[in-house]
Protein backbone atom coordinates (compact mmCIF):
# COMPACT_ATOMS: atom_id res chain seq x y z
CA UNK A 1 0.00 0.00 0.00
CA UNK A 2 1.35 3.48 -0.98
CA UNK A 3 2.23 6.16 1.55
CA UNK A 4 0.59 9.18 1.42
CA UNK A 5 3.10 12.04 2.28
CA UNK A 6 1.59 15.39 4.25
CA UNK A 7 2.39 18.33 2.39
CA UNK A 8 4.37 20.96 4.48
CA UNK A 9 3.17 23.66 5.07
CA UNK A 10 5.49 26.43 4.16
CA UNK A 11 6.35 28.84 6.77
CA UNK A 12 5.67 32.80 7.03
CA UNK A 13 8.27 34.48 5.50
CA UNK A 14 9.70 37.22 8.35
CA UNK A 15 8.44 40.87 6.48
CA UNK A 16 11.40 43.59 5.19
CA UNK A 17 9.84 46.16 7.04
CA UNK A 18 6.81 46.80 9.82
CA UNK A 19 4.99 50.41 8.94
CA UNK A 20 2.81 50.95 12.28
CA UNK A 21 0.04 53.99 11.96
CA UNK A 22 -3.03 55.16 14.21
CA UNK A 23 -4.69 57.61 12.29
CA UNK A 24 -6.76 58.15 9.12
CA UNK A 25 -7.43 55.47 6.79
CA UNK A 26 -5.12 53.16 4.70
CA UNK A 27 -4.32 54.59 1.43
CA UNK A 28 -5.50 52.51 -1.78
CA UNK A 29 -2.23 50.84 -3.63
CA UNK A 30 -3.22 53.41 -6.28
CA UNK A 31 -2.21 56.31 -4.09
CA UNK A 32 1.12 54.67 -3.54
CA UNK A 33 1.84 53.69 -7.38
CA UNK A 34 0.68 57.80 -8.07
CA UNK A 35 3.39 58.60 -5.16
CA UNK A 36 6.05 56.22 -6.46
CA UNK A 37 5.54 57.24 -10.41
CA UNK A 38 5.86 61.00 -9.55
CA UNK A 39 9.20 60.61 -7.31
CA UNK A 40 10.81 57.91 -8.71
CA UNK A 41 9.88 57.89 -12.52
CA UNK A 42 7.68 54.41 -12.38
CA UNK A 43 5.70 52.97 -13.74
CA UNK A 44 4.92 50.93 -10.41
CA UNK A 45 2.50 47.72 -11.07
CA UNK A 46 -0.59 46.45 -8.66
CA UNK A 47 -1.58 43.03 -8.59
CA UNK A 48 -3.47 41.78 -6.33
CA UNK A 49 -2.74 38.47 -4.39
CA UNK A 50 -6.26 38.30 -2.68
CA UNK A 51 -9.71 38.27 -4.43
CA UNK A 52 -10.81 40.12 -0.86
CA UNK A 53 -10.22 43.54 -1.58
CA UNK A 54 -7.31 45.66 -1.88
CA UNK A 55 -5.29 44.57 1.13
CA UNK A 56 -2.55 42.31 0.12
CA UNK A 57 -0.79 43.01 -3.47
CA UNK A 58 2.36 43.08 -4.94
CA UNK A 59 4.33 45.95 -6.06
CA UNK A 60 6.23 45.63 -9.34
CA UNK A 61 8.95 48.19 -10.82
CA UNK A 62 10.71 46.59 -13.49
CA UNK A 63 12.22 42.92 -11.97
CA UNK A 64 11.75 44.57 -8.96
CA UNK A 65 9.03 43.31 -6.81
CA UNK A 66 7.60 43.31 -2.79
CA UNK A 67 4.24 42.39 -1.19
CA UNK A 68 2.47 44.43 0.58
CA UNK A 69 0.01 43.09 3.56
CA UNK A 70 -2.37 46.20 4.54
CA UNK A 71 -4.13 44.26 6.95
CA UNK A 72 -1.65 41.41 8.58
CA UNK A 73 -4.05 38.33 10.42
CA UNK A 74 -4.72 39.69 14.08
CA UNK A 75 -2.09 37.03 15.57
CA UNK A 76 0.50 38.55 13.22
CA UNK A 77 -0.59 42.27 14.37
CA UNK A 78 -0.41 40.55 18.32
CA UNK A 79 2.96 39.46 17.99
CA UNK A 80 4.99 42.31 16.97
CA UNK A 81 2.69 45.16 18.67
CA UNK A 82 4.26 42.72 21.98
CA UNK A 83 7.45 42.79 20.61
CA UNK A 84 7.81 46.79 19.74
CA UNK A 85 6.08 47.60 22.37
CA UNK A 86 4.99 50.59 19.95
CA UNK A 87 1.36 52.33 20.11
CA UNK A 88 0.41 52.29 16.84
CA UNK A 89 -2.90 50.44 16.23
CA UNK A 90 -2.99 49.37 12.52
CA UNK A 91 0.55 47.33 10.81
CA UNK A 92 1.29 47.09 7.52
CA UNK A 93 3.96 44.50 6.46
CA UNK A 94 6.26 44.89 3.42
CA UNK A 95 8.06 41.24 2.69
CA UNK A 96 10.59 40.55 0.29
CA UNK A 97 10.19 37.71 -2.69
CA UNK A 98 11.27 34.18 -1.58
CA UNK A 99 13.60 34.26 -4.45
CA UNK A 100 15.92 37.69 -4.91
CA UNK A 101 17.84 38.76 -7.97
CA UNK A 102 21.19 38.61 -8.19
CA UNK A 103 21.57 42.06 -8.01
CA UNK A 104 20.03 42.20 -4.25
CA UNK A 105 20.98 45.78 -3.94
CA UNK A 106 18.51 46.84 -6.87
CA UNK A 107 15.53 44.70 -4.77
CA UNK A 108 16.41 46.40 -1.26
CA UNK A 109 16.32 49.34 -2.84
CA UNK A 110 13.20 48.56 -4.20
CA UNK A 111 11.51 47.24 -1.17
CA UNK A 112 12.81 50.32 0.96
CA UNK A 113 11.66 52.95 -1.40
CA UNK A 114 7.96 51.39 -1.12
CA UNK A 115 8.33 51.49 2.58
CA UNK A 116 9.17 55.09 2.48
CA UNK A 117 6.08 55.89 0.59
CA UNK A 118 3.54 53.69 2.67
CA UNK A 119 5.43 55.84 5.84
CA UNK A 120 4.74 59.15 4.51
CA UNK A 121 1.38 58.60 3.10
CA UNK A 122 0.42 57.13 6.24
CA UNK A 123 1.74 59.62 8.76
CA UNK A 124 3.48 56.03 10.78
CA UNK A 125 7.14 54.77 11.71
CA UNK A 126 8.94 52.17 10.43
CA UNK A 127 10.88 49.14 11.70
CA UNK A 128 13.71 47.85 9.61
CA UNK A 129 13.56 44.22 10.71
CA UNK A 130 17.47 43.36 9.75
CA UNK A 131 18.73 46.08 11.36
CA UNK A 132 16.00 46.77 14.43
CA UNK A 133 16.15 50.33 13.70
CA UNK A 134 13.03 52.92 13.47
CA UNK A 135 12.61 55.25 11.35
CA UNK A 136 10.01 58.46 10.73
CA UNK A 137 8.47 60.34 7.72
CA UNK A 138 11.27 63.03 8.40
CA UNK A 139 13.89 59.80 9.04
CA UNK A 140 14.08 58.79 5.38
CA UNK A 141 16.41 59.98 2.97
CA UNK A 142 15.70 61.26 -0.26
CA UNK A 143 17.97 59.13 -2.50
CA UNK A 144 18.11 58.55 -6.51
CA UNK A 145 17.63 55.85 -8.55
CA UNK A 146 21.22 55.55 -8.72
CA UNK A 147 22.47 55.84 -5.31
CA UNK A 148 22.75 53.34 -3.39
CA UNK A 149 24.41 53.95 0.38
CA UNK A 150 25.51 51.07 2.35
CA UNK A 151 24.68 52.64 5.55
CA UNK A 152 21.17 53.29 4.66
CA UNK A 153 20.50 49.58 4.57
CA UNK A 154 23.22 48.28 6.84
CA UNK A 155 23.68 49.69 10.19
CA UNK A 156 27.10 48.90 12.91
CA UNK A 157 26.61 48.36 16.47
CA UNK A 158 29.04 47.85 19.46
CA UNK A 159 28.70 45.99 22.76
CA UNK A 160 31.27 46.14 25.26
CA UNK A 161 31.69 42.78 27.05
CA UNK A 162 33.62 43.64 30.22
CA UNK A 163 33.84 40.00 31.50
CA UNK A 164 36.13 39.50 28.43
CA UNK A 165 37.48 42.70 28.76
CA UNK A 166 36.50 43.43 24.96
CA UNK A 167 34.48 45.00 22.31
CA UNK A 168 32.16 43.60 20.04
CA UNK A 169 31.30 45.27 17.11
CA UNK A 170 29.50 43.69 14.24
CA UNK A 171 26.87 45.09 10.89
CA UNK A 172 22.76 44.55 11.15
CA UNK A 173 21.05 44.14 7.77
CA UNK A 174 23.35 42.01 5.95
CA UNK A 175 21.13 39.61 6.25
CA UNK A 176 18.78 41.26 3.46
CA UNK A 177 21.38 40.53 0.93
CA UNK A 178 21.39 36.77 1.74
CA UNK A 179 24.74 37.50 3.08
CA UNK A 180 25.71 36.62 7.30
CA UNK A 181 26.63 39.78 9.39
CA UNK A 182 30.45 40.33 10.08
CA UNK A 183 31.92 40.69 13.22
CA UNK A 184 34.83 41.68 14.95
CA UNK A 185 36.20 41.85 18.68
CA UNK A 186 39.60 44.23 20.10
CA UNK A 187 40.68 44.66 23.53
CA UNK A 188 38.68 47.34 25.39
CA UNK A 189 40.66 51.21 25.56
CA UNK A 190 41.64 50.66 21.87
CA UNK A 191 40.71 53.23 19.54
CA UNK A 192 37.32 52.77 18.02
CA UNK A 193 37.75 55.08 15.55
CA UNK A 194 38.14 53.10 12.05
CA UNK A 195 36.49 50.29 12.91
CA UNK A 196 32.98 51.00 12.00
CA UNK A 197 34.57 52.35 8.62
CA UNK A 198 36.45 49.12 8.04
CA UNK A 199 33.12 46.86 8.69
CA UNK A 200 31.27 49.44 6.34
CA UNK A 201 33.56 48.86 3.69
CA UNK A 202 33.73 45.01 3.62
CA UNK A 203 30.13 44.63 3.97
CA UNK A 204 30.16 46.85 0.82
CA UNK A 205 32.60 44.22 -0.26
CA UNK A 206 30.65 41.52 0.24
CA UNK A 207 27.36 43.11 -1.57
CA UNK A 208 29.04 43.37 -4.55
CA UNK A 209 30.76 39.84 -4.35
CA UNK A 210 27.13 38.34 -3.83
CA UNK A 211 27.57 35.78 -1.15
CA UNK A 212 29.74 34.90 2.16
CA UNK A 213 33.50 34.34 2.31
CA UNK A 214 35.13 31.39 3.35
CA UNK A 215 36.92 31.04 6.49
CA UNK A 216 40.37 31.42 5.94
CA UNK A 217 39.44 33.72 2.39
CA UNK A 218 41.04 37.26 2.75
CA UNK A 219 39.77 40.57 1.74
CA UNK A 220 41.32 43.77 0.74
CA UNK A 221 39.98 47.36 1.93
CA UNK A 222 41.12 50.98 1.76
CA UNK A 223 43.80 49.88 -1.33
CA UNK A 224 45.89 46.58 -1.37
CA UNK A 225 48.40 47.02 1.63
CA UNK A 226 45.26 45.93 4.39
CA UNK A 227 43.62 42.96 4.86
CA UNK A 228 41.05 41.10 6.95
CA UNK A 229 40.79 37.36 7.33
CA UNK A 230 37.45 35.31 7.83
CA UNK A 231 38.58 34.14 11.19
CA UNK A 232 35.34 31.64 12.00
CA UNK A 233 31.48 31.08 11.19
CA UNK A 234 28.73 31.64 14.16
CA UNK A 235 25.11 31.89 15.14
CA UNK A 236 24.19 33.93 17.93
CA UNK A 237 20.50 34.34 19.53
CA UNK A 238 20.97 37.93 20.76
CA UNK A 239 18.18 39.32 19.18
CA UNK A 240 15.43 36.72 20.26
CA UNK A 241 16.46 34.65 17.01
CA UNK A 242 19.98 32.98 15.54
CA UNK A 243 21.52 35.37 13.26
CA UNK A 244 25.17 33.86 11.85
CA UNK A 245 28.14 36.20 11.48
CA UNK A 246 31.63 35.49 10.26
CA UNK A 247 34.31 37.08 12.41
CA UNK A 248 36.97 39.01 10.53
CA UNK A 249 40.31 39.70 12.34
CA UNK A 250 43.11 41.82 10.53
CA UNK A 251 45.13 40.15 8.46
Amino acid sequence: MKKIKKKKSSPQASPSFLIGWTHGEVPPPGYLAAWFDQIYGGPLQIRFLSTNGHQHFEATHTNWKVQVQLAPSVEVAEQWHGRLQWEHRHLVQLLAPPKMHADRQDEVLHIARIARGLTLLLEGTTYDVATGSYRNPSDWKDRGLMVFQVDDHVHVEQHEQVQQMRTWFHTRGLTKFGLDEIEIFQPIGLSERTVEPMLYEVAHQLMAQGKNPKVGERLSFEGEGRQVEVARHRTDPIYGMPLAFREIRLA
